[in-house]
């Protein structure tokens, strides 16, 4: 009995620690954003390390909360091994990024690793086994991510491959009618030797590489007609491989891209015009496009079956309130598909809903700094790409997010960096490793030309 009163009392404490924790680490990011901006580099740093020390803080916290918790020894040994392998993983890769990407963007590269932290600890806490299998894939992200300066300095000129994109593009994304298998309701997925994956996220790379290539030459009308057809046809073979949060992301990437590179209202909102029209017919047209829009404007009609997910969800982000019920405590295991797609419904039931505002500010945090990084380029070809990667990020963290909530129907997508998954984590590292290449490339361009 006092052991447990014990632990209850420890993750009543940590709820507030927890807090103050993310809160700290986001005012240090900002600050960070102030002093860079005035050029006070020993202020700059410090506040770094403070974020650093923050992502360590929670770590530890997060798997000594977890090990208390357990059941049995052997359960006890699991979370202590996952935890030990955990923090190696945090401090190797904040030495190898700053040792690798020379004047990189540490804000960026500590917003990715909060977020991957609190993705580890919840997977630990929901369903150990996947915890395992996301560091290996962290791991495999990281590694890949470190090869980029040398891709990109061996192939300094990537706007010249364009039709290699597009073809490339173009195999991967239809080769699941082939070879793939149908999860989640979608045939987007292809296993390979006990290996899945799903090519739409190799595409993504594929894609924006390929309108930051055909976009940076646009003069006059004609020269976006070749991107938008390809681009229709990539969200085309999405819609009938029933993968919508893919077609949905790939879509708002070209329509923002567009714009980017024409400054044209008439293309962003005829675009806006097309998807609208092009929602309606697949709405007619599609089962599982009416099944989703129709779980999400009355979930409470079909809770059994249709409205599930989308009610538990809430139930999982309303029950606990602003401070959540505790990490351990909630009843996020009852949240369907809860490691990938509803995995943010368990962070504000257990972490509690300010904390889960914090995610979204890092998310914003993350956002803003790939803009910055996009405006300094003086070549449009990597201003391009890296607005896209960032879109690519934002659009996603908005899709899902907004379908946990409820404010769009539930499309499919997981949360960047926290869900569990493979080729989808390994490319949101990926998106991050472009972006702090085009960062390092730039700040030491204007280093030797200073």
């Amino acid at each position: 009995m006092l052991k447990e009163s014990i632990v209850e009392i420890c993750i009543l404490i940590s709820k507030y620690i927890f807090l103050f924790i993310i809160f700290m680490f986001i005012w240090s990011g900002y600050k960070a954003v102030l002093f860079e901006r005035t050029k006070d580099i020993e202020a700059y740093t410090s506040k770094i390390f403070m974020q650093r020390g923050l992502i360590i803080l929670l770590h530890i916290l997060g798997f000594i909360i977890l090990m208390i918790n357990s059941k049995d020894m052997a359960e006890l040994w699991q979370i202590a091994k996952i935890g030990s392998v955990g923090l190696i993983f945090i401090i190797v890769s904040m030495i190898s990024t700053f040792i690798i990407y020379k004047k990189s963007d540490a804000i960026l590269w500590n917003c990715m690793l909060f977020l991957m932290d609190v993705g580890l600890i919840m997977l630990q806490r929901l369903e150990p086994a996947t915890a395992q299998g996301q560091i290996i894939r962290y791991l495999i992200g990281m590694i890949v991510m470190l090869f980029i300066p040398f891709i990109f300095k061996v192939i300094p000129r990537f706007e010249k491959f364009e039709i290699l994109y597009l073809v490339c593009g173009w195999i991967l994304l239809v080769s699941p009618f082939l070879l793939g298998k149908k999860q989640f309701g979608a045939r987007n997925w292809i296993n390979i030797g006990g290996f899945s994956f799903q090519p739409s996220e190799i595409v993504k790379f594929l894609f924006i590489f390929y309108l930051s290539c055909s976009l940076r030459k646009y003069r006059t009308v004609k020269d976006v007609i070749l991107p938008t057809v390809m681009s229709g046809g990539y969200i085309l073979v999405l819609v009938l491989q029933r993968d919508l949060g893919g077609a949905l992301i790939y879509f708002l990437t070209f329509l923002i891209l567009i714009y980017l590179s024409t400054s044209s209202y008439l293309f962003f909102f005829g675009g806006l015009g097309g998807a609208s029209i092009a929602s309606v017919i697949a709405y007619k047209l599609f089962s599982h496009v009416r099944v989703r829009v129709e779980a999400w404007l009355n979930p409470w009609k079909e809770i059994d079956t249709k409205g599930y997910q989308i009610t538990q969800s809430l139930f999982g982000i309303g029950t606990w309130g602003w401070m959540g019920s505790g990490l351990t405590r909630g009843y996020s295991k009852y949240i369907p598909v809860v490691t990938t797609d509803l995995i943010f419904s368990a962070i504000c039931e257990e972490f509690g809903n300010l904390f889960s505002i914090g995610i979204i500010l890092i998310f914003l945090l993350i956002i803003l700094r790939g803009i910055m990084i996009a405006l300094r380029c003086n070549r449009v070809f990597y201003s391009l790409l890296a607005a896209g990667a960032t879109n690519l990020i934002a659009i996603q963290t908005f899709l899902i997010i907004g379908g946990v909530i409820k404010f769009i129907p539930l499309t499919g997508v997981t949360l960047p960096f926290i869900s569990y998954g493979g080729s989808s984590v390994v490319a949101s590292i990926l998106i991050i490793g472009i972006l702090q290449w085009i960062q390092s490339f730039y700040e030491m361009k204007e280093e030797v030309e200073g």
